[in-house]
């Protein structure tokens, strides 16, 4: 991560909401609750066409990662898409 500073964003819920929510991270192979909701944040972004990197420390791993669950959860678009809107 860059050296700048580091601001908390925060939502409430119950702690039941977050222990579905985290369950739910589990589930679709997240180590945590903030790698999730950074996910999630980047993947609307990008269906939405703007670019939203969160994670300042790509990692190469981590990114195979992210395409396999990507691929394995079903959220691909097809090859066709590729050539849309050129």
């Amino acid at each position: 991560m860059t050296n700048q500073e580091l601001v908390h964003l925060g939502i409430q819920i119950t702690a039941k909401q977050r222990e579905q929510i985290q369950g739910l991270a589990q589930r679709q192979g997240y180590d945590d609750l903030d790698e999730y909701l950074k996910a999630l944040i980047e993947a609307d972004a990008k269906i939405h066409g703007e670019d939203i990197a969160l994670d300042d420390d790509e990692d190469p791993v981590e990114g195979f990662r992210e395409g396999w669950r990507d691929a394995m959860t079903g959220n691909t678009y097809p090859a066709s898409s590729l050539w849309e809107n050129i």
